[in-house]
């Protein structure tokens, strides 16, 4: 049986990935435009990042997704931003990750 303390671990470890995957889907995939001034699709926004439409849709999601490390950076290579700058400014935007 679980134990309180393990529980709070388990809660805080989702709200982080939730935290995580906001920031990346108000950042740099919902209402993103293209150079036309069109809307760009979650499918474009794959493609760009080498990575699948359902995975997109995952990060935009409300629930949250638990986002591999590797699915991370290859959005992080697209947006030309470092590991640990994701970080700082994911940290400053939620003021609360662990």
């Amino acid at each position: 049986m679980a134990t309180d303390k393990s529980k709070s671990f388990k809660i805080t470890s989702l709200l982080s990935q939730k935290h995580i995957c906001n920031f990346i889907a108000k950042k740099w995939i919902i209402g993103r435009k293209d150079e036309e001034g069109k809307n760009v699709s979650l499918t474009s926004y794959g493609n760009q990042c080498d990575l699948v439409t359902s995975t997109i849709s995952k990060i935009t999601s409300d629930e949250g997704y638990n986002i591999p490390v590797n699915t991370l950076i290859k959005i992080l290579r697209k947006e030309e931003m470092t590991l640990s700058q994701f970080f700082i400014e994911c940290e400053k935007e939620y003021n609360r990750l662990p």
